[in-house]
């Protein structure tokens, strides 16, 4: 069997023009219709059998889950001096960035990193050096399930480095208790 190459993105087409979003849920190892429209948006596309299909796969959101890591935020503003000059949204961000955790790695020239830090640069500033850039918390960027596991890393990372003597499940329980205000 010849490997399967991914096309190019390209809208899909049926018969009323553009593929409609479809609903899928997991079964078994396999994404189905989710309901019976699903089905038949499905049909509608006039799909072969075994025939492959690239799909961009998004995520329905979870209310809440945002709420949950601003509220970790607001806990370490009110229980960790070095974040009690923050807001809520900082101190994630700063979280992110110490810990890894929702962060893609870029590079920076270490000259343009210590005129951003105010401090000497002590090599070559032209060196490229690794950096932590957080990711988007908004909604539309990340689903409900990635909210989830960025709120376990982070709590996990606080228990290490923060509060080690308390669990990150003691931590999560924490967020989910207390300031229910925040935003």
């Amino acid at each position: 069997m010849s490997e399967l190459k991914k096309p190019p993105l390209f809208p899909l087409s049926g018969k009323a023009g553009s593929a409609p979003a479809v609903g899928l849920i997991v079964k078994k190892g396999a994404l189905v219709p989710a309901t019976e429209a699903d089905q038949n948006q499905l049909r509608d596309l006039d799909l072969s059998f075994e025939q492959p299909v690239f799909a961009l796969i998004d995520f329905e959101q979870k209310p809440g889950c945002l709420k949950r890591i601003h509220r970790l935020g607001q806990l370490l503003v009110d229980q960790v001096p070095m974040f009690e000059h923050l807001d809520a949204h900082q101190a994630i961000k700063v979280l992110q960035s110490m810990s890894g955790a929702g962060c893609d790695i870029v590079s920076v020239r270490a000259g343009e990193l210590a005129d951003l830090t105010g401090r000497e640069c002590q090599g070559d500033r032209n060196a490229l050096v690794p950096v932590f850039q957080p990711w988007s918390l908004s909604p539309s960027s990340l689903a409900g399930a990635q909210f989830e596991r960025l709120l376990s890393q982070l709590c996990r990372y606080v228990a290490i480095e923060i509060w080690p003597d308390i669990e990150p499940d003691q931590i999560e329980q924490w967020t989910d208790q207390v300031h229910r205000n925040t935003p």
